[in-house]
């Protein structure tokens, strides 16, 4: 198919079926065909397209990795990347937000979009109330700019069901139903009707070697770990959530895919940042009712090596009285999950297609964005198309392994203050915390002075924290950052 035409293509197959190096093969292929100038792979996180570096520069030479850090006034960032490398790789943030930026600085790049193919990764992870706006850029691309682009998932969305939108891609794989029932590895027990106190997760959980739970909220995720930690012998549980710095989950996964590969027991407790491109292989999976495209991903850590004996993944509603979903959005997904009345098959791609026909149904892009748009107002269609609404502020963490780091960038943060630099040599040990507590445990770090802006008299904050010292210990080597008031945030992450 690479050696196709330009334009509008899907790729809809199972999870662990090789996607990402199908994905580089027909890009290859269609950049020869076509005489295109570079490839441009878009994922939605950052720990995804680090993760892609790794295999694509094995391949091919000159990979540029781009990702922005957000929050930081134009002055104190650097010089935007023009994109001028052959192979590209970087975040659906940095890529769909310049397509409606107007920063010289996050526009700069934009010409090198034209003539190029774009890979986008995990179609599925495109919020529904930007969703039109999205694919009529993406469409214009195709049409008007000589651009291919490629949308890749095991649950691909059919945008076709909105109302709103001209949505005609070509399919890769057009008999990927048969490839989807021949790879079929788990069996699904949906456990819907009734509610699943976290308790019982944990106790079922605790004699099993090879199991890992995923919730929507790190709230539940705490509460079943601190369960298991009490209930399992020492170095037998870990926990998964974007409590824990880069360089942390980096480690923790590591640690998780070498017991898995010895046979040792393994029980984690994660969020949703386990379920895409995480390359792991547990014998059962427990998951808290999500969307549908969440449940699939979840189903893809199981039984992912293929082993004789199917994995068991069980679909489960949490018992809590306080909210179940992070969201509006996630919470009607949830729903409509339930009302295509379980059991029906999740490897079933005509089930899939119901489910966002369903949820699609009568959706349309938030207002303030459209308004904008008809506006031709530049400005505020920056400000209104924000892939991640609510960006929190960046803390560094003195995380054990890296302390020497932490010790350096925090002592470079208070002697210079917050510049991008800085700030990329520190990416790995920093994390986004919601906390509205955070000013008593953790300091602002004021934009280094060379990068100062001021209004009425007042230095722009860098919303980078470094903590206080006496409140070090809030960032452990179990639970990551986890601060002890609070909790009005518990995002889905």
């Amino acid at each position: 198919m690479g050696d196709g035409p330009e334009g509008l293509y899907t790729l809809t197959a199972p999870t662990g079926t090789g996607k990402t190096l199908a994905l580089l093969h027909f890009a290859l292929r269609h950049c020869l065909r076509n005489g295109k100038q570079r490839i441009i792979i878009v994922l939605p996180f950052l720990t995804l397209a680090e993760q892609n570096a790794e295999i694509y520069e094995n391949i091919v030479s000159d990979v540029l990795i781009d990702h922005s850090q957000s929050d930081l006034p134009d002055e104190a960032r650097e010089l935007a990347a023009r994109w001028s490398a052959p192979v590209i790789i970087t975040t659906s943030v940095r890529f769909f937000e310049a397509l409606f930026s107007d920063r010289p600085a996050d526009c700069r790049k934009l010409h090198h979009i034209a003539d190029s193919v774009v890979v986008f990764d995990e179609a599925q992870s495109l919020p529904v109330n930007l969703t039109t706006s999205t694919l009529r850029a993406v469409n214009e691309l195709c049409s008007r700019y000589h651009t291919t682009m490629v949308f890749s998932t095991a649950t691909q969305p059919d945008f076709a069901a909105r109302k709103d939108l001209d949505w005609t891609p070509r399919e890769i794989i057009p008999e990927n139903k048969k490839m989807f029932a021949a790879l079929r590895r788990t069996e699904i027990e949906w456990r819907l009707d009734r509610k699943t106190p976290l308790e019982t997760v944990a106790e079922e959980m605790s004699p099993l070697d090879s199991v890992c739970t995923i919730v929507n909220l790190r709230r539940h995720a705490r509460q079943i770990a601190d369960a298991l930690y009490q209930s399992c012998p020492e170095n037998t549980v870990f926990f998964l959530t974007t409590d824990l710095c880069p360089a942390h989950r980096s480690r923790q996964i590591e640690i998780i895919r070498q017991r898995l590969h010895e046979g040792k027991p393994c029980r984690v407790v994660a969020t949703q940042c386990i379920e895409a491109g995480v390359d792991l292989d547990f014998k059962t999976v427990y998951r808290a009712l999500a969307p549908l495209d969440a449940i699939i991903q979840a189903a893809g850590r199981c039984n992912r090596n293929g082993r004789d004996q199917m994995g068991r993944v069980i679909v489960f509603c949490p018992e809590d009285s306080r909210r179940l979903y992070p969201d509006d959005w996630y919470n009607n997904a949830a729903i409509t999950v339930q009302e295509m009345s379980p059991p029906f098959s999740i490897h079933d791609p005509d089930n899939i297609r119901e489910y966002y026909q369903r949820l699609f149904d009568g959706s349309s892009d938030k207002k303030t964005l459209t308004e904008a748009i008809d506006a031709r107002s530049f400005a505020q269609t920056a400000a209104q198309y924000k892939l991640i609404d609510n960006a929190g502020v960046q803390i560094i963490v003195p995380y054990a392994e890296k302390r020497e780091l932490y010790k350096s960038i925090s002592k470079q943060l208070r002697e210079q203050g917050a510049d991008a630099g800085i700030l990329k040599e520190a990416a790995s040990i920093t994390l986004t915390c919601f906390d509205k507590n955070l000013d008593i445990y953790a300091e602002e770090i004021p934009v280094a002075r060379r990068n100062r802006v001021r209004f009425d008299g007042q230095t722009a904050g860098s919303r980078v924290y470094l903590f206080r010292p006496q409140y070090e210990e809030y960032y452990s080597a179990e639970m990551g950052l986890h601060l002890p008031q609070g909790e009005e945030f518990d995002g889905i992450w």
